[in-house]
């Protein structure tokens, strides 16, 4: 069994700030694709230190980016 993510709550935590993708992008330093990427669970995974810094710009906990399963 592992623990996979199965829905990524960054759209949610934007809205819950008025801010949107493009501005989450530029805040991190990526392309707005790759934060696209992230939000439709198309990478295999996320690096921690990545994580963390979503999870600031969007004061939020890690934990908080995405719904988790364990299959």
């Amino acid at each position: 069994m592992e623990l996979v993510p199965v829905r990524c709550r960054i759209p949610e935590l934007l809205k819950r700030i008025n801010k949107n993708q493009q501005w989450l992008a530029d805040k991190i330093g990526l392309p707005k694709q790759r934060i696209s990427d992230i939000v439709h669970l198309r990478m295999d995974n996320i690096s921690i230190k990545r994580a963390a810094l979503l999870a600031y710009h969007l004061n939020c906990s890690i934990d908080d980016l995405f719904v988790w399963e364990l299959r």
